[in-house]
């Protein structure tokens, strides 16, 4: 990665002038809740009605009940958790990753160190790519390919998510596709009503730095918010990264009940990320040795441009709609490599490692396998909404569809030398998905105190994949003319009951999950139909809110969720079969505990003071087949999160989170003792503790920041996929300063 000064002084000084870029647009838009009340320092259903984001899809809300029962109800009928705008900025977060953290129910197989690529498993669901997790930005789907590859290659930065949303209950059902975990809305910056800005600078160890500027503004009706930022840095393990993203968004009125919000946005990034981690007897010689592959490349740019309009038709009558389309440029580049002498010695790279044992050692050869792709995705989706009376019921009625096509592209070449970025052409083929789904919730509002919501989604996807070159049985590639197709359907029902009062209330519901193969899985580059079934769930949840006192609240929630097959890993990177495999059976069973206390000035303290733990016990298993009994990789039956804040009339403020991660097994077989190769064994429990301060001078809004990520600097394994032993838990200390106004 090219890190000399004047390169980095001209893309942190491009940022100045990316924000003299002016987008006209806007529309009145409402504030994050409907009455000013001090935020909590966790993530947890909202306190207040919220009006919706502007032609945006919603998150776990309060139901306003109209007619004879008006009165709100804080509670909703499934389990869900918002992290706000506050949460995000006191916790300073690197990656979307932290944030992600202190969510019940989720965990976060770490990757690389600066958490370009999200890993998010839900309820002991296996994080791989976050694959059986939706995750949305705006309403539009994050990952290259929602029906034929559902991987998360691209992650939405943190610094444009203004504030989020999971939901894991019944609710996912107005959600699609691939919402088997559950559902991650991710709201990025609003444009404003009244003029902000702020400009914002961070230096840190292994050469990290970042710039970042925004800047929103209001001329008449019209409102707009752009942001651009650059950061890079040498990375853990000497793993650079270069990353650079810019967006608007414009808000304008359609009329006197209607108003639109167009985005616009890009990302590009280039880092030295790999897939080939240490051997077992590597990393117990050195976790921090640097990657053993410096030459590995992974890109990805990808731009977006989407419009939400919303238009209340009456009083009663919503009409929602939102169009989108966006395109992903993706290359993977690695170095060849063996792990037993298949050529001799001196035709080889570099040898790492103990070459006295298969497995043991890496044999790098002279060539790079490059992994080109191209992604295109456009959608639709109308949604309306209807509230109406039958008798002394209220109704809250959403119906909606969403059709979407989803093509990609995908070629595979040999290089000659391991930096090489053409090659021989191996492979080459194209899928193009045409997935149709509909959606029905209709919210039902019995006497004062009860909430009944039942839910319905189906999803339908026609695919097809054409390959015009594969690899023969003797491992030549061979131009070819062929194809297939193939279809699936999923019918997703769901309930949730809610009954209470705000101050304490118990809620339940039981829902379908559904997550069809990969096209890239289903179909092999031969053109025919590789036997994968459908992932298909039943879950269900049983919980409880509680607001005893102003300065507390909390949250129990039982959940069980039984898999009918879950994919497994076969034989990956490979170009010649399937990607996966049917795994069998698998059920999940669990608890998730938040907790939440707020003091401040009302209680005679001198400054607010924030604490929160969010605690969460699961046990993943096979079911079934030949792991029947054993742990489904990667889900660590606990996991803790508490986070201490404070904030001091005078502008300081402080926070400390700790986080615990449970022992967990890298394979389904659930082996124990680590073989030599480091891909398989067990997934020692682990501990993070991130420490932040902060000081605001209020009439100048200078801030000033100072970050430690990971302060005890213990290196743990974090990962042996998909190709040996990755490492995390690096100390990463920052200084940041902020000039925000008005």
């Amino acid at each position: 990665m090219v890190t000399d000064g004047a390169r980095r002084l001209g893309k942190l000084s491009g940022l100045v002038v990316a924000a003299s870029i002016v987008l006209a647009g806007g529309a009145a838009h409402a504030d994050e809740t409907a009455t000013p009340a001090p935020e909590p320092a966790a993530p947890s259903p909202p306190a207040q009605p919220e009006a919706a984001p502007a032609a945006a899809t919603e998150g776990p809300d309060t139901v306003t009940v109209r007619g004879n029962m008006a009165d709100t109800l804080e509670r909703s009928t499934g389990s869900g958790s918002r992290v706000s705008e506050t949460e995000i900025k006191r916790a300073q977060p690197q990656s979307t990753s932290e944030v992600f953290r202190r969510v019940p129910g989720l965990v976060v197989r770490q990757e690389d160190g600066m958490g370009l690529r999200l890993n998010l498993g839900v309820r002991g669901l296996n994080p791989t790519r976050s694959r059986l997790v939706l995750i949305q930005e705006d309403g539009v789907p994050v990952v290259v390919s929602p029906y034929g590859e559902p991987e998360l290659y691209y992650s939405t930065p943190i610094e444009r998510v203004q504030r989020l949303d999971v939901l894991k209950g019944h609710e996912v059902l107005r959600y699609g596709p691939q919402t088997v975990g559950g559902v991650v809305n991710l709201y990025t910056w609003a444009p404003p009503t009244r003029e902000e800005w702020s400009v914002e600078a961070d230096y840190g160890q292994r050469s990290f730095a970042r710039g970042l500027v925004r800047y929103g503004n209001a001329v008449g009706d019209v409102r707009y918010v752009v942001q651009a930022f650059h950061k890079q840095g040498d990375g853990f393990q000497n793993m650079g990264f270069d990353v650079t993203d810019v967006m608007g968004k414009v808000a304008f009125p359609t009329g006197k009940n209607g108003e639109a919000t167009l985005k616009i946005s890009a990302y590009d990034e280039v880092s030295h990320t790999t897939y080939v981690g240490l051997t077992n007897s590597m990393y117990k010689a050195d976790p921090r040795q640097n990657t053993v592959a410096p030459d590995d490349l992974f890109g990805i740019r990808r731009y977006e441009v989407s419009l939400q309009h919303e238009q209340r038709l009456t009083p009663l009558t919503t009409l929602r709609t939102t169009a989108f389309a966006y395109m992903v440029d993706m290359r993977i580049y690695q170095q060849d490599f063996d792990r037993k002498a298949v050529l001799p010695p001196d035709q080889y790279q570099r040898i790492l490692g103990d070459t006295r044992a298969d497995d043991a050692a890496l044999y790098f050869r002279n060539t790079r396998s490059l992994r080109d792709r191209s992604y295109n995705v456009a959608g639709v989706e109308p949604q309306l909404e209807q509230r109406f009376d039958t008798g002394s019921v209220n109704h809250r009625l959403i119906v909606g569809g969403r059709a979407m096509i989803d093509s990609a592209r995908r070629k595979l070449s040999n290089g000659t030398t391991p930096t090489a970025e053409t090659g021989d052409l191996q492979t080459d083929d194209t899928t193009t998905i045409l997935g149709l789904a509909a959606y029905a919730e209709d919210r039902m509002a019995f006497l004062k105190n009860m909430l009944v919501t039942p839910s319905f989604r189906v999803e339908h996807a026609i695919s097809r994949r054409n390959s015009r070159r594969v690899l023969s049985d003797v491992g030549l590639p061979q131009d070819v003319d062929l194809s297939g197709t193939s279809s699936t359907t999923g019918v997703m029902p769901g309930v949730g009951f809610a009954y209470g009062k705000p101050v304490f209330n118990v809620f339940w519901g039981v829902h379908s999950g559904y997550s069809p193969p990969r096209v890239s899985q289903s179909i092999t580059p031969t053109g025919k139909d590789a036997g994968l079934d459908a992932e298909r769930s039943m879950n269900y949840e049983l919980g409880t809110r509680a607001r005893p006192f102003r300065w507390f609240r909390g949250e129990v929630t039982g959940f069980l969720t039984n898999f009918d097959n879950q994919l497994i890993s076969n034989n990956t990177l490979s170009g010649s079969t399937a990607e996966f495999k049917n795994g069998g059976k698998t059920r999940h069973v669990g608890a998730e505990v938040t907790a939440l206390t707020h003091f401040g000035v009302r209680d005679g303290l001198p400054l607010e003071l924030d604490l929160s733990a969010q605690y969460t016990y699961v046990r993943s298993t096979f079911s079934d087949g030949p792991n029947q009994g054993n742990f489904v990789p990667y889900a660590p039956e606990n996991t803790l999160t508490v986070t201490l804040d404070g904030d001091h009339s005078s502008g300081l403020g402080g926070q400390v989170s700790f986080s615990y991660v449970g022992s967990q097994f890298a394979d389904e077989q659930n082996t124990l003792e680590p073989d030599v190769s480091g891909r398989a064994g067990q997934i020692p429990a682990y501990k993070i503790l991130d420490l932040g301060a902060r000081y605001r001078h209020k009439p100048t809004g200078i801030s000033l920041l100072l970050t430690v990520k990971n302060a005890f600097d213990d290196v743990y394994l974090s990962s042996r996929l998909p190709n040996g032993i990755f490492t995390a838990g690096y100390r990463q200390a920052m200084v940041g300063l902020k000039w925000s106004g008005p």
